[in-house]
């Protein structure tokens, strides 16, 4: 390949990491095309782009980026996915294809400034959905002030039931 189009291509690489913050690199030995094909469809759903990278161009693009220790992943066959949507589901996904794919192996990754290796993926993978965390945030919010208003009106609440007990009695008496 002439040296204009291998620049060429070491700048799309470097453009396509520097537009998304999280990426996931698989060793993906022994799958067959029909199978990448199938986790690359599944991917794209969930707002991810799967694609299978050449090593010595990749440390080329990474160079004097943030992306540059993901150089030491870059050994054998590699395939990056490129998450612009939720990287929980995504990690999740390539986790459950891993175990179904003996050849699949996940390397690591890069995510909010941190390398991540391939049992920190499975980690993230095991994560609850960002909706529930935020639900639990949301709860423990709530419960003190639940409980505040439990206390806070307990006074009120006893002096209610004292004055119907009253009022109960006296028409009874009646």
């Amino acid at each position: 390949m002439a040296r204009p189009e291998k620049e060429a291509k070491v700048e799309a690489i470097r453009e396509r990491f520097l537009a998304h913050e999280v990426v996931f690199l698989a060793d993906f030995t022994g799958l067959t095309a029909q199978d990448i094909n199938e986790l690359r469809f599944k991917l794209r759903d969930m707002g991810a782009e799967l694609r299978v990278l050449k090593n010595t161009l990749t440390l080329l693009a990474i160079k004097d980026t943030e992306y540059e220790p993901m150089g030491e992943l870059l050994v054998g066959p590699v395939a990056a996915a490129f998450v612009a949507g939720d990287p929980m589901a995504v990690a999740k996904e390539m986790v459950a294809f891993s175990r179904a794919n003996p050849g699949f192996a996940l390397k690591g990754g890069f995510m909010e400034g941190k390398l991540l290796r391939g049992p920190d993926m499975r980690s993230i993978a095991t994560l609850p959905p960002r909706e529930v965390l935020l639900a639990k945030v949301a709860g423990s919010f709530k419960a003190p002030l639940y409980n505040l208003c439990g206390v806070l009106s307990g006074p009120y609440r006893k002096l209610v039931y004292a004055l119907r007990a009253v009022a109960d009695a006296r028409s009874e008496a009646a």
